[in-house]
């Protein structure tokens, strides 16, 4: 009788001691179940890192209005070609000539005014807030001057029988290249206004996305013109 009785005793105390937790683990010091090899980790579930963006919805606006106009100015360059195209004498007889000499000095002017904007970023960025003020002030200059040459240019060839009514050669010159003229006139006076902002000290070194934005349109209106000029007065 007595070993009957004693065997559940011995087999409860085995169970105690044996140190195994509910799913095959082990029993820490602390009282804790682990997990052994038998345990099941789909439980778990990972964090999903957030991934937060940089680029804020005004920028984005500028990025998606600078598509919009590529795709204007795109338009335009296949309207001009195909003028062009039809013609077996460009420019027609009778016609004024384009100036390359000063349209190139002009075309160099607006290139060193690319750069000096990418400059302006990257002082802001760094920090250098009256390098950065500097910067965009050279850019609009170099900008008024562009639009100063390019009306020199226009006077001239108004002045020798290139008028927009006169035939397609001067209709599609003044509607292209005035177009870009226009969005030059209009990012000069965005990048005064940023000027104007960046004297009152309104941006700084993690806060300026208003320059990201006049500068990305600056951008634009400097690099869509080697094409126009390639398009227009060398090919």
């Amino acid at each position: 009788m007595s070993l009957i009785s004693d065997a559940p005793t011995e087999v409860q105390d085995r169970k105690i001691s044996s140190g195994s937790g509910f799913d095959g683990g082990n029993v820490g010091d602390d009282g804790d179940h682990g997990r052994g090899d038998g345990g099941d980790d789909g439980d778990r579930i990972d964090p999903v890192p957030v991934v937060s963006s940089s680029i804020s919805s005004n920028v984005l606006g500028m990025l998606i209005f600078i598509a919009s106009e590529l795709v204007l100015f795109l338009g335009l360059i296949i309207v001009f070609s195909l003028a062009r195209a039809g013609h077996s004498e460009w420019p027609p007889m009778g016609q004024p000539r384009l100036p390359l000499l000063i349209s190139s000095i002009n075309t160099f002017i607006l290139m060193i005014s690319g750069l000096t904007m990418y400059q302006a970023w990257r002082y802001i960025r760094d920090g250098y807030i009256y390098a950065f003020q500097r910067q965009v002030f050279i850019t609009t200059v170099l900008g008024i001057v562009f639009l100063m040459f390019q009306g020199f240019e226009w006077f001239n060839l108004i002045r020798f029988g290139l008028k927009v009514t006169a035939n397609l050669y001067g209709a599609t010159f003044y509607v292209l290249i005035g177009m870009h003229a226009l969005h030059v006139l209009i990012a000069v006076q965005v990048l005064i206004f940023v000027w104007r902002k960046a004297l009152r000290g309104a941006y700084t070194k993690t806060d300026h996305s208003g320059l990201i934005m006049g500068g990305l349109f600056w951008e634009f209106v400097v690099l869509i013109w080697p094409i126009l000029f390639i398009v227009v007065y060398l090919a």
